[in-house]
């Protein structure tokens, strides 16, 4: 009887594990984290128009999947649909909000009280060589989105004041770059001689 029961306690001190087993390591967090908006800050007129996107990112960076809620702290200002694109109603100031799993990004627009008919948002495909379309006009604030192939290209600005950051060498990715100052901003593709572009900003 008493090997009985000293055979029980071991078996049960087995089961308890003691206190001292490996517990296994908590999940790494891959929910949305943050929320990056391709445009922060921007001046419209009335009519005017801009495409805002958003990038639900986790807590190490890495783009994750998340569809943004899309909304207007003044839609009388600057009304927003549900893709992001945002119209200028009025003369006055509005916050834009990107909601994406309980995470949230804003944007401020300013809304001039005359519209110049003027973009605020465009794109810059590479066919070959060449930047498509060679000129892009858009308006202040407005973003223009270089569309990167398969092919090796960099998009490097003429030295100029208000000009943005360079883009380097890249493939088959989308950069967007913001327009805040007026001006002309030629560009290079210093990858092939003789692949130029402008963008004017009015």
């Amino acid at each position: 009887m008493k090997s009985y029961r000293v055979l029980l306690l071991v078996f049960a001190a087995a089961c308890s594990g003691g206190g001292g087993g490996a517990t296994s390591p908590a999940p790494a967090n891959n929910g949305v984290a943050s929320v990056s908006l391709n445009v922060t800050s921007a001046q419209l007129g009335v009519g005017q128009t801009l495409q805002l996107t958003a990038t639900p990112l986790t807590n190490t960076g890495t783009v994750t999947i998340g569809t943004p809620t899309w909304s207007s702290s003044a839609s009388n200002v600057a009304a927003v649909s549900t893709g992001g694109l945002v119209t200028g109603v009025s003369a006055g100031i509005a916050t834009i909000t990107a909601l994406v799993s309980g995470v949230n990004a804003t944007a401020t627009v300013t809304v001039s009280g005359s519209g110049g008919g003027l973009p605020l948002a465009a794109e810059v495909t590479m066919p070959g060589n060449t930047f498509s379309p060679f000129l892009t006009t858009i308006g202040v604030g407005g973003t223009v989105t270089f569309r990167f192939g398969s092919v090796d290209h960099n998009v490097i600005f003429q030295s100029v004041a208000g000009k943005p950051t360079d883009i380097q060498i890249t493939t088959n990715a989308n950069v967007a770059r913001l327009f805040s100052t007026k001006g002309l901003y030629g560009f290079d593709c210093t990858v092939h001689p003789g692949m130029s572009g402008q963008v004017e900003v009015k």
